[in-house]
């Protein structure tokens, strides 16, 4: 029935058509199904995601959004947003170019790596209710690159129809590390033990749980949040926010498993990659994929990386961050709702890399094929201590003439020591060679300015 239909005269029909035009699906199965209370509600309700609202009609908005895209002439462009416009959105936006997709994304630099990338380029802040609503209410599925999105604007934009990937509810989840922590527990997840510390004086009040690891519940990224606390001394490097007080693990190996989930709950899983961290700036140094690990160990990793996206219950991509103990206990760490720094590799060492995966769940399309094509590595290009300013890449012939070597800068005129430029993948079928390479790479190819 069309949600004129119920209006008893033609005058009526014709004056309500336009009236009717710009009301959200919600709004109109509301007045089909005769629901005057629900309609009355959402009339009044200025901010959707008001949690008092939140559910109606959600799963229904989803669906028919679903049938719409599956009835979408292939060579009709999907509209698709991205929030953040750093490497990660460049390199997805790389990817979409093999894709009927008209691409936005939303960022506050206008020279970001991504801005030269996509069809259209708005600048505005991604952590801004109206601004993101706006950026998304006319596209037809909505991304991140990063966790500090506003959700509010999303859920409201998911109500609408637009398909968000991964769901806000996801989203909202992951990007609070105490409310991260809570979900591990409450889903039986192994992860290790934690107390949450809402200032400094609570954490005083805790001494006898170091050493741990500080985690500040928001706002934390690419190390930065996170500090080790071994005894008293290190007091001082706390937060005085709130935050989670996570036991130290004995690690052994620390490992990331990348994990695709599509709308109809089918699943894809990449083989697990070991990373190894900078100590000191506590972010991705290099890393080798495939993990070499025993079987037993590399099965529950997966078998855990599976357990936590099912529990999330949303379609997208998503990379698990898990530790490794001395007996060979898997532990999740920590995870991240997009495209990651983890998976860089898979663009060329894979056969579908994390990049076309998220494309292919975006677009309904079946999940591609995770299989390693060869070992591989990746090492991430860092600004140089000491050096700030105009980038200058030192050794990159050097680099560009190593066998199976492919380099990726991001496009960022500016370094400082510590950011992220670029990152090299190297491939070889001899684990040796690769680790060889790896450090070639570390020792030439330094960005000064």
């Amino acid at each position: 029935m069309m949600y004129y239909e119920i209006i008893p005269s033609l005058q009526d029909t014709i004056s309500r058509q336009q009236q009717f035009r710009g009301w959200p699906r919600a709004k109109k199965k509301a007045l089909i199904e005769q629901n005057f209370h629900k309609l009355q509600l959402l009339s009044q309700c200025q901010n959707m995601s008001h949690s008092k609202y939140k559910d109606f009609d959600s799963a229904q908005s989803l669906s028919s959004s679903t049938t719409q895209a599956n009835k979408r002439n292939p060579s009709t462009p999907l509209r698709i947003g991205i929030l953040g416009g750093g490497q990660l959105g460049r390199m997805l936006l790389q990817a979409a170019a093999n894709y009927v997709v008209e691409t936005y994304v939303l960022e506050n630099d206008d020279h970001c790596p991504a801005a030269h990338l996509c069809h259209h380029f708005t600048r505005g802040d991604i952590k801004d209710f109206e601004t993101v609503y706006q950026f998304g209410k006319e596209l037809d599925a909505v991304t991140i690159e990063i966790e500090a999105v506003n959700v509010e604007a999303l859920e409201k934009l998911e109500m609408e129809g637009v398909k968000i990937y991964p769901k806000p509810s996801a989203i909202k989840v992951i990007k609070n590390k105490i409310v991260q922590k809570e979900f591990y527990q409450s889903n039986s997840i192994p992860s290790p033990a934690f107390i949450i510390t809402k200032n400094i004086n609570d954490l005083k009040e805790n001494i006898s749980f170091l050493p741990a690891v500080h985690k500040l519940a928001q706002g934390g990224y690419d190390g930065r949040g996170v500090q080790v606390l071994k005894n008293n001394d290190d007091i001082k490097k706390a937060f005085d926010a709130p935050a989670v007080l996570e036991k130290m693990v004995n690690i052994k190996q620390e490992i990331a498993v990348i994990v695709a989930m599509d709308d109809n709950k089918g699943t894809a899983v990449y083989p697990a990659t070991e990373t190894i961290f900078d100590p000191v700036l506590n972010l991705l140094d290099y890393q080798v994929s495939p993990a070499e690990l025993p079987t037993s160990v590399l099965k529950e990793a997966e078998h855990i990386a599976l357990q936590v996206v099912k529990s999330f219950d949303s379609p997208g991509l998503f990379a698990v961050e898990m530790f490794i103990d001395n007996n060979d206990k898997v532990w999740v760490n920590e995870t991240a709702p997009r495209v990651h720094n983890s998976g860089h590799h898979t663009i060329e060492a894979n056969y579908c890399s994390q990049y076309d995966m998220l494309l292919r769940v975006m677009l309904n399309y079946p999940l591609g094929n995770t299989a390693s094509i060869l070992p591989s590595s990746i090492v991430n290009i860092l600004g140089e201590n000491g050096y700030s300013g105009a980038a200058k890449y030192e050794g990159l012939n050097e680099v560009l003439g190593i066998k199976n070597t492919f380099v990726h800068l991001y496009g960022k005129t500016q370094t400082k020591p510590g950011r992220k430029m670029g990152h090299v993948t190297v491939m070889s079928d001899d684990r040796n060679e690769l680790i060889e390479k790896v450090n070639n790479i570390k020792k030439n190819l330094k960005v000064i300015s």
